[in-house]
């Protein structure tokens, strides 16, 4: 009969085997598809899982009754297991908190491989296979000094992880801004508690106080502790890599489109086009006419706010499907789909360049005009045979917005391009 007291850590060690699973997987997603460095993921989820062993193993030892051989091996994975729990989780600690303790690590290691080989074989030194009643509540295997040995190592490690984690505490403190003194709290609570609940058995196991299991207490709010520190890690990766898409999908000045973003929206919007699709695509290739002497007269600074003018006066009046980016220095482009004949496109053009001729520039006192010059390319569904059509779009463009500033400038010009033979 399954006794009551251990139904806790039944499914403690249930949640902690799912938790090391889950985590594993994880590791090996983000190791493999997205190339992040999070070698602590692997620790926990090793971490997770041998401590899901390590209660299991103790719940079967509680239900062991008389079977000596069964009491006999879940006593000694229970001790194995519940060392390598503490390393593991000290081993995370220093990963994940970037603390340098390498070669201590090493050594915790070794001694602990040391343990488990007196664990695994039977003596009257560490453990003997032979019944002891360490409390009303179970039973366990008689120990020699070997043992007692083994416990002041398990309450060392323990110690050291409250160190450790006191030590990352001090120096996110000195850091007032640092957003992970709330995590290092939290771990230092969890990880004292398991230290408590471990020393408690513990000292169950030598006959000095007669208590039912807590270990899994400590042992699971350690394990939740962490993976929810884990699941806002992720949260951070996330925001993390959405800050760098969009440096690299905007212009940090003006918030237009990058160059690189606008060249994979031309490839797509080329791809997208049908033969049979009547609707024609326009590139349209635009610069401030004399900048440099704006530059000069008004200063860099008002030099920026014209950007930034003429990048609110495009988005504004181009449409959501179109895309609108900047160049290079003054140079902006434009492109847009979905338009049936030239006078669509011309209409848009010209009402940004109109906009930003009656526009007065600048910031503070210091208001200017500005005028540009217009370059637009169309091309349709008899195009796409042509090789490499974007970069000849972006060259005819080029040539068409040449042609206007010949033209006398704060003019555009609009040509289409030509066929050439297959």
């Amino acid at each position: 009969m399954i006794q009551l007291f251990s139904l806790p850590l039944i499914v403690t060690s249930s949640i902690s085997l799912i938790l090391g699973l889950f985590y594993m997987l994880l590791h090996y997603r983000l190791k493999t598809r997205y190339q992040e460095s999070v070698k602590y993921y692997y620790v926990f989820s090793l971490s997770a899982l041998v401590s899901g062993i390590f209660l299991a193993s103790f719940a079967v030892l509680v239900n062991s009754g008389s079977n000596l051989d069964i009491l006999s091996i879940s006593n000694r994975i229970a001790i194995i297991t519940s060392m390598f729990t503490i390393v593991l989780g000290l081993h995370f600690y220093v990963s994940f908190f970037d603390y340098k303790a390498p070669v201590f690590l090493k050594w915790c290691y070794a001694i602990c491989l040391v343990f488990s080989v007196l664990a695994i074989i039977p003596s009257p030194y560490f453990l003997a296979k032979e019944f002891y009643p360490t409390s009303q509540y179970y039973v366990g295997l008689a120990f020699g000094p070997l043992f007692q040995l083994w416990g002041a190592w398990v309450l060392l490690l323990a110690i050291y992880c409250i160190v450790i984690l006191f030590r990352v505490y001090l120096r996110e403190h000195r850091d007032e801004e640092n957003l992970s003194l709330g995590t290092v709290q939290l771990l230092l609570v969890a990880t004292t508690v398991w230290m408590v609940t471990g020393v408690g058995d513990t000292l169950t196991g030598l006959q000095i106080v007669d208590w039912p299991p807590l270990t899994w207490v400590g042992s699971f709010f350690v394990t939740c502790c962490i993976a929810w520190i884990l699941v806002l890690h992720i949260d951070k990766l996330y925001e993390d890599r959405q800050q760098m898409s969009n440096r690299l999908m905007y212009d940090h000045l003006t918030q237009a489109f990058s160059r690189s973003y606008f060249e994979i929206r031309l490839t797509n919007s080329i791809q997208s086009m049908s033969r049979s699709d009547p609707d024609r695509l326009y590139i349209c290739l635009f610069d401030v006419d004399d900048f440099k002497s704006v530059n000069d007269q008004y200063g860099h600074v008002n030099g920026d706010a014209l950007l930034k003018s003429i990048s609110e006066i495009a988005k504004e009046i181009t449409r959501p499907l179109d895309c609108f980016a900047r160049f290079g220095g003054d140079e902006f482009v434009l492109l847009l789909t979905g338009l049936q004949n030239d006078e669509q496109a011309l209409t848009v053009v010209e009402r940004i360049r109109t906009r930003i001729y009656e526009t007065a520039h600048g910031e503070g006192s210091q208001k200017f005009r500005a005028t540009c010059s217009f370059g637009i390319v169309s091309a349709g569904a008899e195009h796409l045979f042509q090789a490499d059509l974007a970069n000849q779009l972006l060259t005819h463009a080029d040539q068409a917005l040449y042609h206007s500033k010949h033209q006398g400038k704060n003019a555009s010009y609009l040509k289409r391009l030509p066929l050439f033979d297959s």
